[in-house]
């Protein structure tokens, strides 16, 4: 499959657009990517919501998604055509940086790109300086990207979070449930939402108001609080 080809098969999450994430601490990665006035990466630790940024910004500027984890055991002759792309975003950098190949095609994709004007961003795990890369020239291209250190939410964050997201949806969510929530419930935004939509979708069947007891019924035993992994 080439890579003008892949966008077809590769589908964004129906969440993922600037309207559904709550920014916290990483606006102004948010305002970034909605501008897109030159090429970014974006780097941070799992749950700190890399895809989710990069995803939405590929559905508001109309561009081409590359999943570099998905791809990864392929061959980096996947890469090409993407150069032709209106604007491109592609994630999990760090999936492929130890792959020379992928690297060097990579790299000539990127220079494709700068070279012809056309916006792009990438995401990766830690910050371009500290990622082990097989090309060490593919580091020196991704430091010269605009950088954007997003940081997961803190509790209180998390919490205003759960509180929007509930009011959005017309659901009342108590204080109470919000906290048991975040105490046992792994803490990524991620998991969060998916625990909301559930409980959600288990108060609408029952017609019944959201309350604590419905929610521990609803979700399980509560289990250890954990980050994300």
């Amino acid at each position: 499959m080439k890579g003008a080809q892949l966008p077809l098969a590769v589908q964004l999450r129906d969440t993922a657009s600037f309207d559904s994430y709550f920014p916290g601490p990483n606006a102004d990665a948010v305002t970034a990517l909605r501008e897109l006035a030159q090429p970014l990466a974006l780097f941070g630790p799992p749950g700190s919501g890399r895809t989710h940024l990069l995803q939405a910004a590929c559905r508001h500027h109309r561009g081409a998604y590359l999943p570099l984890a998905t791809i990864a055991d392929d061959s980096a002759e996947l890469l090409g055509g993407f150069e032709h792309a209106g604007a491109l975003f592609v994630d999990d950098v760090d999936a492929v940086a130890g792959d020379r190949s992928w690297c060097l095609g990579l790299l000539r994709l990127l220079d494709a790109l700068r070279s012809a004007g056309k916006p792009y961003a990438l995401a990766l795990g830690a910050a371009p300086d500290r990622l082990a890369t097989a090309v060490p020239d593919l580091r020196t291209r991704l430091s010269q990207c605009a950088l954007f250190g997003l940081r997961p939410l803190n509790d209180d964050e998390r919490a205003e979070l759960l509180r929007l997201r509930a009011r959005r949806r017309g659901l009342d969510l108590p204080d109470e449930v919000s906290r048991w929530l975040l105490n046992t419930r792994a803490r990524d935004t991620g998991s969060l939402v998916d625990a909301l939509d559930a409980l959600d979708r288990a108060s609408l069947s029952a017609k019944r108001r959201l309350t604590l007891p419905l929610a521990q019924t609803v979700l399980g035993p509560a289990g250890a609080r954990t980050e994300p992994g």
